[in-house]
């Protein structure tokens, strides 16, 4: 029997799926699964697959190969009789699990009393973040220079029924750069030191700051290690000292990489008579 504590990855096509299926379990159709790793929980993580016996090694494979651990499959003939055998696990319909999560320290920012406003999300890989923002009300912009990855978040953005503002172009690039400013500027997993003095630029009075990378220590587990994508220890607090610090800590990702976490409020502008 399936562990309910843990993701079911359904990887039988539509018609197959909603006729039954295990409740809990997450519909990612077999070859769509390799375009979709963004919808995937956070590495590393125990999975269990569904699916065709002729394509079942080659998903465990891939998902293996990307960092997680497969606990256990069934082939479609033996959930079809483990649901006609036990029909209260079962499940009709399209309804699929969502499994992904938004950076844990922009969800506890946000849903601490931050006002929905003009949101930028620099580096925006997969979407997660962007779509949460959006979902919450925020008007989103998200950059990455990937074509490929963008991709992906558009369509995590359609599942979702979101209208972001994707935009394909390299950061490294001022033309890159809205113009306009943000209530809320969020930097996760990714680090461009040029950026600083523009994000002060264009950090709304009384905006948010929200950054998430790796720091010194993360080049004992192999990745990264090129020092341009490693922040230094207190590297944001001298940067941003004029701001209200409200978050400065280091703290270890779920495979033990160190990550610096920082939230910081831009200064109110000054009242006037």
């Amino acid at each position: 029997m399936f562990d309910d504590k843990l993701p079911i990855l359904d990887l039988r096509q539509e018609d197959v799926y909603r006729e039954g299926h295990l409740i809990g379990a997450s519909h990612f159709p077999w070859p769509s699964l390799l375009e979709r790793l963004n919808e995937l929980p956070a590495r590393p993580a125990k999975l269990q697959l569904v699916g065709e016996a002729a394509i079942l090694n080659d998903a465990v494979d891939f998902l293996v190969d990307k960092g997680y651990e497969v606990v256990q499959f069934l082939t479609s003939e033996n959930v079809a009789d483990l649901l006609s055998q036990n029909p209260k696990i079962c499940q009709v319909g399209s309804d699929s699990r969502i499994l992904w999560q938004p950076c844990k320290l922009l969800k506890q920012t946000v849903e601490n009393n931050l006002s929905p406003g003009r949101a930028l999300d620099i580096g925006c890989g997969g979407g997660r973040d962007a779509v949460y923002l959006s979902q919450q009300g925020w008007r989103v912009t998200a950059i990455d220079k990937q074509e490929a990855v963008l991709n992906r978040a558009r369509q995590l953005a359609d599942n979702h029924h979101q209208t972001i503002d994707f935009r394909s172009c390299d950061l490294a690039e001022r033309s890159c750069l809205p113009d306009e400013t943000f209530d809320l500027i969020v930097m996760v997993r990714y680090l461009n030191r040029d950026l600083y003095s523009w994000i002060r630029q264009h950090l709304a009075p009384g905006g948010t700051l929200v950054m998430q990378t790796f720091t010194e220590g993360v080049e004992a587990f192999g990745s990264p290690k090129n020092p341009n994508f490693i922040l230094r220890a207190g590297e944001l607090t001298k940067t941003f000292s004029d701001f209200e610090i409200i978050v400065d800590k280091i703290e270890p990702l779920k495979d033990g990489r160190p990550v610096a976490s920082f939230v910081a409020k831009n200064k109110e502008e000054p009242e006037t008579c």
